[in-house]
This record gives structure tokens, C-alpha cells and sequence, in this order.
């Protein structure tokens, strides 16, 4: 469910885009008079003149071929015509329209030669570096991953000691063992600053020898990680913690469905995976416990479904949205990794080294204060003070709500709040001011370091711990890492909202795709979106669209006038209010698949006469 953004001139929007240096993708058009691009985007000039092609940086004379989709970027000597760089193919393609938005956005999923070639001479483990590290080898180790992941990079063990306490192992793969501190590897793994993860596929931070193979904690073959165990008693509080570089092998590979149902009792898989049943059972229940602490210490939990693209095997198109489950698998493997990155951070407050922390500032009382009165039509109860606000109060607000509600207040909630981001420690040997904590989580401290597969802070933040692992850390690397860790909090920063408005692009497009294929079909959803032109409707399936106001409900004699109220997020006509949460009943009337945008009309209320 995403917020409402307000709408923008054509000139605003064009302004933003040349500002952002995105490119263009359209369909390449030759005529005689010279050739231009239609761009996919119809918020941009209907077609753009092209001043050339090139193929690698080197001008084309020869033009391409007319009707295929192709990307280019703004001329700096004519700054409204276009250089055609790439040609991505037919638009008929399956594929095509996603990597058109990738392409967008300047990514791309294969790796400079150099960088292919560096990855490709990684050597395997040596005897040496498994007989210097401690040995984990006849540990149960479990990791529990989406069905179809591939780039494994967290598994996790769970004893009891015989004082009775629980004894947590979390694994990390220890990637930056492999890379080359300034090395191509690490260079292109600090342009990239993040995988981008969409349906059907992934744009890597790193070469897929690494992220798929010599890193992954793939089941039944040695890897070498870096551990944090963690000794907590029965009540789930911490008594001490130790990291340290291991060697692994891991025992069993779960997806989340197939965890939930040996922790459910499936009477087959109970028996395939006799091994690991206890280790699963002890975590159930200290991941609740874990739970439990973060409620008691303000965490807020929103309850907003995330979509699941289902595409069709064969063909590779769309074949169904669906809200994806939070099982208590996905909880389990979450609140260890929590734990884990909580850890990590006062390991690094301890020992005052140079660091990026992941912090979540409290919501500002501007934007509280908009929650208040957007949530007015709804007589919610609540706390909140707008100058101090606090997750228990958030927790309030969720407390006893419907499950159609839920989503509609979640996404209110979210709005209200700051975004999560990337900082730095600049002072090592003072708490920064930086460090504020993680406002959503309920946590003192935060990092993260769970993913170095997939994110350049967790692969910096296992260089650091390292070095103090391994007596390194010298008053000349502090002051390197200093600066350092500054430059990579802002590049994590700026890589993750790319890679998050990609995601969240081609998740649009593919519901778009799905509904295109629905019109004329009715639903019933409800109300997440209220504007001057129109009110948003939120479909059990995640799919989001848009009813105008020329397509909401009529009254008796066929004309309703409607009075939008922006204070309290309302439409209202003489006959009746529509506030967010309320059910409507929908038809699907219209798919914008440039915009990734859903049309529908309120559903007429059948006459008395009719079934």
C-alpha cells in the first residue's frame, strides 16, 4: 500500500527526471526526416528527436530498426534530444517492460569483464584458513530461505546449556574474506551498494560466483562465516556474547513453507528432518520471547501484506498476485537477525570503532500531528503526544482493529514516520550524535550485518569486526575508516531508495499487468486513499486503484457533488461520508500500464428488483 504522492506539472516532472539522471526508455521510430524515441513514460514529451546511437560509447551510423525498445540518455549538447546507448528489444518480449524500468534507472545485471574475471580467480577454502578459525562443522545448522533464493547468506543454531540457557548462533557468510579490500570486486560492490530483488529475477551486488555459489551457505559443503552466539536466559535476557570467524557446513536447507510445517506438525517432514526438529522448536519458542521484549520495549508492528508475484513457468508472464503469509518461520529467522544486528552495534559502541549504524528517528510532530486528525473519522482511542511520540502509543492505535482496518491504519501509521537510514559513527572515541537508535524496532542501538551478500554496510561492518577479531585495528586504520564509513553510509543511502523505487516499480507494473487482465471483473476492497480527484481502493490481493470522483457512487437522481476535506482525509456528498477503512465494491474499468496505474469504478448498488 503506498502513499499518496501529489501530482506534478509536466514540467515539474520532467525537471525531476533530467535532475535524477535517469534514462529514457521508449520505442525507437525511423522516418525520413530523421528518428525519435516514444518514450514508455507518458509523463514525458510524447516523442523525443534522437541525436544519435552508439554502441558502446562509439557513434553508430546505421540506424536501428523501428518498433524495438531501446534506452538513451539526455544530450549534453542539445538538451531536448536524446542518444540512443542500448538496444533492450522487442517490446513483445516477456521481460522487456521490466528491464525497461531497470534500465531507467541506470542498473544492469551483468558485470564490467574485470570484475567477472577477479571473481572467477576467488580460490576455495584453504586448510589453513579452516585450521585458524573455530571449527562448526559438526554443528546442526539451519538456514530457512524463500523457496527460491539462491544467494544464501544467514543460518542459525540453537542449544540448551546445561545451566538451561539458551545458547543462539547466528552465521553470517564471511564475503569479505573473498574480496579484496579496493579490489574491482570491492569497487563494483560499492557503485552497486545493494541487490534488487524483483519477480522472476535479481540484479546482484555480486557476481553470481560469489552471491550463488563460493559465499552462499549452500547445505553439505564447508563456508566460512563470521558468528555471533549469544547466551540468553530463559526470560529471553542477554548474558554475554561472543563473535568470532568460523568454518560451517549447514546441516539442512528449509524454505519458510516447508519450516512451518514441520513447527505445525507435518507428520512426514517431522520425520525427514528428525535432526533439526528441536533446533526448530527451540527457536519457536525464543523467538516468541524475543518478541514479547521488543513489544514491552515500544516496537511497532504494522500488519501491511506484502504482494507475492506469481509468474507462470512457461511463459514467464503474470499469473497471480497474493498477500504473502507471515508465518511464524518468517518470525523466528527475523527476530534472530534483530537480535544479531542489536549485538553487532553495542559490540561496536564498546569498542568505539568507526561504523554505520541503521537508525529510525522518531516521527516529527508535524507529521504526527497530520496522523491525529487523519485518524478522527475513525473515534480510534489513543495517546499520542505529537512533541514525544513512542511505539506504545503506535502499538495502542493497532490494538483491537478489524482485519480490514488493519492495513488501511498500518499504512497511515507508516506515512507518519521518519525513513530508516544508513549513518556514521565519526567520533570512535565518543557516542556519536549521529546514533539515534531504531524508532520502529524499539532498539537502543542497530546495525545492520546480517546480509553482506546482498548490502556493502554489512560487508564494511565484517571488515571492521575483523580487524579488532584479529589485533588490526591501528590508530592509522581508524582514521581511514573514519571518512570512510561517512562516504558509505551516503552511498548505502542513495543505492537503497534506488533500489526500493525499482522494486516497488516493477511490483506496480506486474499488478497493473495482472488487473489488465481482470477488466470488467468486480471486487471489493477498501478505501486506503483519500484526494480532491478521487478515492484509492486496497484489494485483498495488495492490488491498489484509483476510483475518480466522476466514478464514485451516484445518488438517487444520478448526480452526487462531493467535498474533499484534506484535514481529516474525507469525501463527503449530501448523502453520505467516505473516510479510509470503508468497503467498496469495485469494477476493474481501466489499466495504464506506462503509469503502472488501476482504474476502477464504484460498483452500481443493484435496485430491489434485482437478485
Amino acid at each position: 500500500m503506498s502513499a499518496k504522492k501529489p501530482r506534478l506539472s509536466s514540467e515539474e516532472y520532467l525537471a525531476s527526471f533530467r535532475d535524477t539522471h535517469k534514462s529514457v526508455v521508449g520505442t525507437f521510430v525511423s522516418a525520413k526526416g530523421g528518428s525519435f524515441i516514444i518514450p514508455d513514460d507518458d509523463r514525458l514529451p510524447e516523442s523525443i528527436d534522437v541525436q544519435s546511437i552508439t554502441d558502446r560509447g562509439q557513434t553508430v551510423i546505421a540506424a536501428t530498426v523501428s518498433g524495438l525498445k531501446v534506452v538513451s540518455k539526455w544530450s549534453t549538447k542539445d538538451p531536448d534530444k536524446v542518444i540512443v546507448t542500448e538496444v533492450i528489444g522487442s517490446p513483445d518480449t516477456v521481460g522487456t517492460d521490466v528491464l525497461g524500468i531497470v534500465r531507467t534507472f541506470n542498473l544492469d545485471a551483468e558485470f564490467p569483464s574485470n570484475v567477472i574475471a577477479e571473481a572467477k580467480k576467488v580460490a576455495r577454502i584453504s586448510s589453513s584458513e579452516i585450521a585458524r578459525r573455530t571449527d562448526l562443522r559438526e554443528t546442526t545448522i539451519v538456514t530457512i530461505d524463500p523457496e527460491d533464493a539462491k544467494d544464501l547468506d544467514d543460518a542459525i543454531s540453537l542449544e540448551i546449556t546445561p545451566a538451561g540457557h539458551y545458547y543462539l548462533g547466528v552465521h553470517i557468510a564471511d564475503v569479505s574474506h573473498y574480496i579484496t579490500e579496493g579490489g574491482d570486486l570491492d569497487t563494483e560492490a560499492f557503485k552497486r551498494g545493494t541487490s534488487v530483488y524483483f519477480p522472476g529475477g535479481v540484479i546482484p551486488m555480486l557476481p553470481t560466483q560469489l552471491s550463488n555459489n563460493i559465499c552462499s551457505l549452500n547445505p553439505n559443503v564447508d563456508r566460512l562465516a563470521l558468528s555471533c552466539f549469544m547466551t540468553l536466559d530463559r526470560n529471553g535476557q542477554m548474558l554475554e556474547y561472543n563473535v568470532c570467524e568460523t568454518v560451517i557446513n549447514v546441516t539442512t536447507r528449509l524454505s519458510y513453507e516447508k519450516a512451518q510445517a514441520i513447527l505445525d506438525g507435518d507428520k512426514d517432514l517431522l520425520k525427514e528432518h528428525k535432526k533439526i526438529v528441536p533446533v526448530l522448536e527451540r527457536a519457536a519458542e525464543l523467538a516468541k520471547i524475543l518478541e514479547g521484549i521488543r513489544r514491552k520495549r515500544g516496537e511497532v508492528v504494522l500488519s501491511m501484506p506484502e504482494p507475492k508475484i506469481v509468474l507462470c513457468e512457461k511463459t514467464g508472464k503474470i499469473a497471480d498476485v497474493v498477500a504473502y503469509p507471515h508465518l511464524l518461520a518468517h518470525r523466528i529467522i527475523e527476530t534472530f537477525m534483530i537480535l544479531c544486528n542489536e549485538t553487532i552495534a553495542e559490540y561496536a559502541l564498546e569498542h568505539n570503532l568507526p561504523f554505520i549504524y541503521r537508525i529510525h528517528d522518531k516521527p516529527s510532530p508535524m507529521k504526527v500531528n497530520k496522523l491525529v486528525d487523519m485518524l478522527k473519522p475513525f473515534s480510534i482511542q489513543h495517546t499520542i503526544n505529537p512533541e514525544n511520540p513512542n511505539g506504545f502509543a503506535y502499538q495502542k492505535i493497532l490494538k483491537n482493529l478489524s482485519d480490514d482496518l488493519k492495513p488501511v491504519i498500518s499504512a497511515l501509521l507508516l506515512r507518519s514516520m521518519q525513513k530508516a537510514k544508513y549513518t556514521h559513527q565519526s567520533k570512535p572515541e565518543s557516542t556519536s550524535e549521529n546514533v539515534l537508535g531504531h524508532f520502529g524496532l524499539g532498539s537502543k542501538n542497530y546495525c545492520h550485518f546480517t546480509s553482506p551478500i546482498r548490502r556493502l554496510p554489512d560487508l564494511i561492518i565484517h571488515r571492521i569486526i575483523k580487524l579488532v577479531l584479529n589485533n588490526k585495528m591501528s590508530g592509522h586504520k581508524i582514521e581511514q575508516l573514519t571518512d570512510f564509513v561517512r562516504v558509505a553510509a551516503e552511498q548505502s543511502c542513495k543505492t537503497e531508495l534506488v533500489a526500493t523505487e525499482v522494486e516497488r516499480s516493477v511490483d506496480d507494473l506486474k499488478r497493473a499487468e495482472y488487473m489488465n487482465d481482470h477488466i470488467g471483473e468486480a471486487f471489493t476492497g477498501v478505501i486506503s486513499g483519500i484526494m480532491d480527484f478521487g478515492v484509492f481502493v486496497y484489494l485483498p490481493n495488495t492490488v491498489e486503484g484509483l476510483v475518480r470522483i466522476e466514478n464514485m457512487p451516484r445518488g438517487p437522481a444520478g448526480k452526487e457533488y462531493y467535498m474533499y476535506d484534506e484535514r481529516t482525509s474525507t469525501l463527503s456528498s449530501k448523502s453520505r461520508t467516505f473516510k479510509m477503512g470503508d468497503k467498496l465494491d469495485v469494477i476493474c474499468v481501466g489499466v495504464n500500464l506506462s503509469r503502472r496505474q488501476i482504474e476502477f469504478s464504484a460498483r452500481t448498488e443493484p435496485k430491489d428488483d434485482e437478485d
